[in-house]
């Protein structure tokens, strides 16, 4: 499972509209099937499969009990817009992207599980026969997989957001309708920092953020508010996703930019009119063998090509601040911040996002909810492992690298000085001593060098290859 995390570009626009724009780009097509699979049934109305399929061109999020929301591009863009703090600045990201990828083999698995679920809704093998003896009816087959897919991550996507609430680790209030003022509040800290002071207790102390936060709840309660906190949890987020089954090659992939110069070429080739007709396909037929080609249909890859085999995804826009209906009370949670102690609005909170293990934790529960038998390999901590002997072979190598350089230096500086006291200063510093070395031992004296102080140069750069060999050797 891979996850990722974008960050929106206050710059471009405050508002998540071009991305919910940009998430709907695959309903047409569905539209379209779904028009040319219902067009010759006399009513659609009422029928509960029809609403399924116009599901997936909806965005969805969760609400209380887990229960599915679904809303229009409009809804879904005025849902995270609308979230915003009154603390919040221009220059801050209003919301984020999550990027869920399930690898090949988890896809594999989750159609898998869709095939078994056909299976238990009455769908075996004989009922498959008949479906599939008409075009119609193996599009019929292909819809309900389809749409299974669809469910499942939909509810994937919301353990996700549960994994995502918990690993902030912060607190929300109990009571939001009866949070006070901002007057009121301004005394509430005022007296709760008096209090503490008086009893001897400073900001720094092991029980500070506690005892801090036991007073304010005890001063707002005097005035009749209530300052009470629980922990934040996915109900307490603004979130809307949506689930992609298609992906396509785009200007900036490798495969795309390498293949265009491929195209350069064959039309060089074809437009050179020294080349014989047959040459001119012998050569295009050769680079054209280079090329690179998708792996599942074997089509060469071109900008805006759909990728072959399952491509499903999901996208999930979440705003940075919890729904708290008091705009002033709203926290700022963002998934690209360390994890830290910090003080946010005047308070001791805990301000950051382990995304150690939040992936660790999104893997668990793929697993547990799919009953998916990961294999080692292919598990999250196994990608740290390869990671990190990655990046310790890197730094073995950048160290011995700096060692080789820094020891030929050593090697080279005394024998230089002793060049420059046999030879004179002007002439000898036309050698590029180094630089000689480097080049498998091999050096040009420039011939205005005079015959003695060149052959005293040859002797010095014969000693220091003899000593940076044994260097190498080890000795």
């Amino acid at each position: 499972m891979h996850i990722s995390f974008t960050k929106h570009n206050p710059d471009l626009s405050q508002s998540c509209k071009n991305v919910a724009e940009y998430l709907g780009k695959e309903n047409y097509g569905r539209e379209q099937i779904i028009e040319a699979y219902f067009q010759e049934l006399e009513e659609l109305s009422g029928n509960s499969f029809d609403e399924n399929l116009e599901r997936q061109n909806l965005f969805f999020s969760s609400g209380k009990e887990d229960e599915e929301i679904y809303l229009s591009q409009e809804e879904a863009t005025d849902l995270i817009d609308n979230n915003s703090s009154s603390r919040h600045r221009q220059t801050q990201s209003n919301f984020f992207i999550l990027n869920v990828s399930p690898s090949k083999d988890e896809l594999d698995h989750l159609e898998a599980v869709s095939e078994r679920e056909l299976k238990n809704r009455g769908f075996g093998e004989k009922e498959r026969q008949v479906l599939s003896s008409t075009e119609r009816g193996k599009m019929q087959i292909d819809m309900m997989k389809n749409d299974l897919m669809h469910q499942m991550l939909r509810e994937y996507a919301k353990d996700v957001m549960k994994d995502y609430a918990e690993n902030f680790e912060r607190k929300v209030y109990l009571n939001p309708d009866n949070l006070p003022s901002q007057k009121e509040e301004k005394i509430i800290n005022e007296e709760t920092k008096k209090e503490l002071t008086n009893l001897g207790i400073q900001a720094g102390d092991k029980d500070y953020d506690e005892k801090f936060q036991r007073i304010r709840e005890e001063k707002a309660r005097d005035l009749g508010r209530d300052l009470r906190t629980r922990a934040l949890t996915d109900q307490d987020l603004a979130w809307v996703g949506k689930i992609e089954q298609e992906r396509t090659y785009k200007a900036n992939d490798k495969w795309v930019m390498n293949n265009r110069k491929s195209e350069k070429d064959i039309a060089r080739i074809q437009q050179h009119t020294a080349l014989s007709s047959k040459q001119k396909e012998e050569q295009t037929e050769k680079i054209r063998s280079r090329m690179h080609r998708d792996g599942v249909t074997g089509e060469i890859v071109r900008e805006g090509m759909k990728k072959g085999g399952k491509q499903y995804h999901i996208h999930i826009i979440v705003s940075r601040y919890d729904n708290c209906p008091n705009r002033r009370y709203k926290g700022s949670i963002s998934p690209l911040a360390n994890h830290r102690k910090s003080k946010m609005a005047n308070k001791n909170t805990v301000v950051g996002f382990n995304r150690d293990r939040f992936f660790s934790k999104t893997e668990e529960s793929f697993d547990r909810k799919f009953l998916y038998d990961r294999r080692p390999a292919n598990s999250y901590e196994s990608y740290k492992e390869k990671k990190s002997e990655r990046n310790r072979m890197h730094s073995t190598a950048s160290s011995g690298r700096n060692y080789t350089r820094k020891t030929g230096q050593a090697l080279i500086q005394p024998l230089l000085e002793e060049s420059k006291r046999n030879t004179g200063v002007n002439e000898i510093s036309k050698l590029n001593m180094l630089n000689n070395i480097s080049q498998e031992l091999g050096f040009r004296i420039p011939m205005s060098v005079p015959k003695t102080p060149m052959e005293t140069a040859v002797r010095i750069i014969r000693m220091a290859t003899e000593k940076l060999q044994d260097a190498s050797r080890g000795f």
